[in-house]
């Protein structure tokens, strides 16, 4: 019972400190972010590792989607952006009312800082419907509610 105590113990502790991610919020896109999850990928052999961002998509839209992308700012261990923002493509369609998931990994600057404590923020970049229309996610929103998350960080330092 002892070992087992133990062992229910470091298992608790070893998720209590997992990366965040955040869906970012848009009222008027034709896809919706369902889950979104990011990690932290240690290297194969060499380097400083990626970060693994892993989304469900929803088709909220009354047309077939034929490609999307969606869009990434991330958050090292100590509360600094990462750099550009990283938007990954995908050119399968996600038919009207199906959910479909999707996966990228980033490569950026020392990824390794993403461990464990790393923020990640999703967002629909855009969208190419099956008739050719594109739709683009609204930059200025996006932005302030980026600009919102970095001073929560902000607030959060000064507790």
């Amino acid at each position: 019972m002892f070992r087992f105590a133990i062992v229910f113990f470091a298992l608790s502790v070893s998720f209590a400190q997992a990366e965040n991610a955040l869906i970012l919020a848009q009222d008027n896109s034709p896809l919706r972010i369902e889950s979104y999850t990011s990690r932290y990928k240690k290297p194969d052999r060499v380097g400083d590792g990626t970060v693994i961002h892993r989304v469900g998509i929803a088709n909220t839209s009354k047309d077939y989607v034929s490609a999307f992308g969606i869009g990434f700012y991330i958050f090292d261990a100590f509360k600094r952006d990462m750099g550009r923002p990283f938007v990954g493509y995908s050119m399968s369609g996600v038919e009207v009312d199906a959910i479909d998931e999707a996966a990228w990994e980033q490569r950026p600057g020392s990824a390794f800082l993403f461990k464990d404590y790393g923020q990640g923020l999703a967002y629909v970049a855009i969208v190419r419907m099956e008739d050719g229309t594109i739709w683009r996610a609204d930059e200025s929103e996006i932005l302030k509610q980026i600009e919102d998350f970095e001073f929560s960080l902000e607030d959060n330092e000064a507790e």
